[in-house]
């Protein structure tokens, strides 16, 4: 019976966990969202109204406008590589290389790419091209490894990467059991609720693990089920159980605090978790005579954004001031505002 790990990011582990996944949860990666066009209609799709359907290309939380953008962003974020992710980026594979060998020729050969796809046939031109690109590795998002055509063993890593359905445990065993042999690697990701597939979801009988987040109940158990399956039955594939806090909580939020680092002001810190801290002084901007020194501030959004200590010298003074906690997304939005009061003393 092979070993089960924690790998210490709230997921667990059979084999070896590939490149791409470990720097996605040390926050090292980037996704390229390629197009939101895709032939298939799952059910559980979790993309926003923005990108469903929309040929539309996104780095992280910033639209693409141009090529330039994602540079800009992937350096903000001090990415080592990129998931690279759709709709269904091999909708036209010369747009997919050129992306691949775009981002190979800015950052070095070192520089790790992965790629997600429903597409299961690829004859020996198309994988030809995808090798020449420089691509790393290709998950394939299937249930079934039958469905799977490759007329080449391609030289990049390849991998199947799903989400876990509660009690799918006789599908997902005749899988790994196919798989052992054919692919290097699986990820079973946790099943999650969005504001896009919430209903249909819904009708399916999914119902929520807990009202503080958006996992599935039964998804981790199944999983679970699953990993100890494939420790009694396999010998050579790897399988990662990755939860909704591996994603949310190591994933997202170590990328966030490499950005915020590299896109803070003078005047801001960065808070344990990842959130930029700030004062800002709110309304009457013209008025305003507190005599801040150069680089210590700027206008806004209808507010003066400065440091905290700025921000509670506005509020004795008798002006409407708050501390933030922003967001180092590339919106910027507020996390949390709270209001001070005339001592420059957070209200309650």
């Amino acid at each position: 019976m092979r070993n089960i790990e924690d790998t210490k990011a709230n997921s667990s582990l059979i084999g070896t966990l590939p490149k791409g996944c470990r720097m996605c949860i040390r926050g090292e990666k980037s996704v390229l969202f390629l197009t939101g066009i895709c032939k298939r209609d799952c059910f559980y799709c979790p993309l926003s109204e923005q990108r469903k359907g929309k040929d539309v290309m996104w780095i992280n939380e910033k639209e693409v406008k141009k090529d330039s953008d994602i540079i800009d962003e992937i350096k903000r974020c001090e990415s080592k590589g990129v998931g690279i992710t759709g709709g269904e980026p091999l909708n036209d594979i010369k747009r997919f290389c050129r992306y691949v060998r775009f981002l190979k020729q800015e950052f070095g050969k070192d520089f790790h790419i992965h790629a997600y796809t429903s597409k299961t046939t690829l004859n020996k031109e198309e994988i030809e091209q995808i090798e020449s690109s420089g691509l790393d590795a290709l998950r394939f998002h299937i249930f079934s490894i039958e469905k799977l055509e490759l007329e080449k063993r391609p030289d990049f890593m390849t991998a199947i990467e799903i989400p876990v359905m509660p009690e799918d445990e006789e599908r997902l065993e005749k899988l790994i059991r196919d798989a052992d042999s054919m692919v290097d690697y699986i990820n079973l990701n946790e099943l999650e609720f969005s504001d896009t597939n919430a209903e249909a979801m819904a009708k399916k009988g999914f119902i929520l693990r807990d009202d503080e987040d958006f996992a599935v109940a039964g998804s981790i158990e199944t999983g679970i089920n699953i990993l100890e399956y494939a420790a009694k039955n396999t010998k050579k594939i790897s399988v990662h159980l990755c939860t909704a806090s591996t994603k949310y909580d190591y994933q997202y939020w170590n990328r966030l605090k490499r950005r915020a680092k590299n896109i803070k002001e003078s005047w801001e810190t960065v808070t344990r978790e990842g959130l930029i801290r700030k004062g800002v002084i709110i309304g009457q901007l013209g008025t305003i005579n507190l005599h801040l020194p150069k680089n210590t501030f700027k206008k806004t959004g209808g507010r003066i954004e400065t440091s905290v200590s700025n921000a509670r010298k506005a509020a004795k003074a008798g002006i409407r001031s708050a501390i933030v906690l922003q967001m180092p997304t590339d919106d910027g939005f507020d996390f949390e505002l709270t209001p001070l009061n005339s001592k420059g003393e957070e209200k309650e």
